[in-house]
């Protein structure tokens, strides 16, 4: 039950996470100063593993693969996916979620548009929309809990609603060309009733052998509250066809 049982400070740690994920020092010059992306001319295969540590040993781990295609117009480009693999793996009392994320229809950001320094501009998919079903399957999962309890379980089901939503439009800005890397940003977080915790949000990627696009990159957050840390780690491969 602590899973979904958030509490104030979980809420506030969330919250400023997205802001961070989707923040940091800006990379336009350094990706500027490489000048070297180049759109694959083929379809190419983007894998998207996120991990998330539930804070009992256990963790959720969502794979999805998109067949991509990088369509070149005069300002740049358009990625456009279509996903073509998903993998959800999750605790067993999680089945009921699992089988929410696996049918999730707007699980991606796509169309992506790409400047022609190979960065993310725009929104990115900023019609992302929450997870159908999710409300529900929680509500399910939370019978015979105490009112209270159920209503600040709740909350912050809806707050990971909205934040996923955010989430989607919010991939790294130099995703598909990662070259101002590695880089790290490490705040404190202010937490209601005077507590405080630091949130670390790390971004790292390779290039392909040619040098003018991602092959890997890693972005990694962790929360700390109260002595408590908790991480999320989203990785991306993008490769041939397969």
């Amino acid at each position: 039950m602590t899973i979904l049982l958030g509490r104030r400070s979980a809420l506030a740690a969330l919250a400023l996470a997205i802001g961070m994920a989707a923040s940091g020092a800006p990379v336009c010059a350094e990706v500027a100063e490489a000048a070297g992306f180049a759109a694959p001319r083929e379809p190419m295969q983007l894998t998207r593993v996120l991990e998330r540590e539930l804070g009992d040993g256990a963790k959720i781990t969502v794979a999805r693969t998109w067949r991509v295609r990088f369509v070149a117009h005069a300002d740049g480009y358009t990625v456009e996916g279509e996903q073509i693999a998903v993998e959800v793996d999750v605790p067993p009392r999680l089945a009921a979620l699992a089988e929410v994320e696996r049918k999730n229809p707007h699980a991606g950001p796509f169309p992506i548009a790409l400047d022609k320094a190979g960065l993310i501009v725009g929104e990115g998919g900023a019609d992302a929309a929450p997870i159908p079903g999710l409300e529900e399957a929680a509500k399910k999962y939370l019978e015979g809990a105490p009112p209270d309890r159920q209503a600040e379980a709740m909350r912050y089901v809806r707050a990971v609603q909205r934040a996923g939503a955010e989430m989607t439009s919010r991939w790294p800005e130099d995703l598909f060309y990662p070259v101002a890397v590695p880089r790290r940003d490490e705040r404190m977080l202010p937490l209601p009733g005077g507590g405080s915790g630091t949130i670390d949000v790390s971004f790292d990627g390779v290039l392909a052998a040619d040098g003018h696009r991602l092959a890997t990159a890693v972005r990694r957050i962790e929360t700390t509250v109260n002595g408590s840390t908790r991480a999320s780690q989203e990785a991306w491969r993008l490769e041939p066809l397969q």
